[in-house]
């Protein structure tokens, strides 16, 4: 029987966000208002107009952009099936990675010094924050890309179905290191 398994993890804002809020609200009020101090200085009417238009549309676009930097990751895991997306302000859905845990080479909680030792081509980090304890990360190896890792967040469920279906040689791995 198959268990469909799935977690919405949000993205925690980063020491950059409000930042990147003040610069969107700071260009959005610029643009007008060069317009309208132009629009004074050349004496050009329509270009107060056009100003006050271009706010319209300027507001419209900080407001599309503020709230798309609101990020959250769906990990669906079925049938030994584990697929990660990113939803974008409930707007958009992208998909990250696809992978079979039965392809997984190696599973262990992310530390930088674990990380540090290994090399991997790709590096997807699907996680709530960047780098914390809770995380775990998964290598596997792609046909395109190579060794590739997904870093993750999953929660106790997850990882308790996920390891049922880890290879053999993953699993004497872990058995080994008192992990699983």
């Amino acid at each position: 029987m198959d268990n469909l398994i799935e977690q919405v993890v949000p993205k925690s804002k980063g020491a950059g966000y409000g930042v990147k809020i003040a610069l969107i609200i700071f260009i959005a009020l610029a643009i007008p208002a060069a317009l309208i101090v132009i629009a004074e200085i050349t004496k050009i009417a329509y270009l107060v107009v056009i100003g006050l238009f271009s706010l319209l549309f300027t507001v419209y676009g900080a407001w599309f952009f503020i709230t798309s930097l609101k990020v959250e990751y769906e990990y669906s895991f079925l049938s030994s099936i584990l697929r990660i997306d990113k939803i974008i302000a409930k707007r958009r859905r992208r998909s990250i990675v696809k992978v079979d845990v039965k392809k997984f080479d190696d599973f262990f909680p992310y530390s930088d010094s674990e990380m540090n030792k290994r090399k991997f081509n790709k590096v997807y980090s699907v996680a709530s924050k960047e780098f914390s304890e809770s995380n775990y990360v998964a290598s596997f190896h792609d046909e395109a890309k190579g060794k590739c890792a997904i870093i993750f967040s999953p929660n106790e469920k997850m990882l308790a179905e996920m390891k049922l279906y880890f290879g053999n040689d993953l699993r004497k791995k872990l058995f080994v290191n008192k992990q699983l």
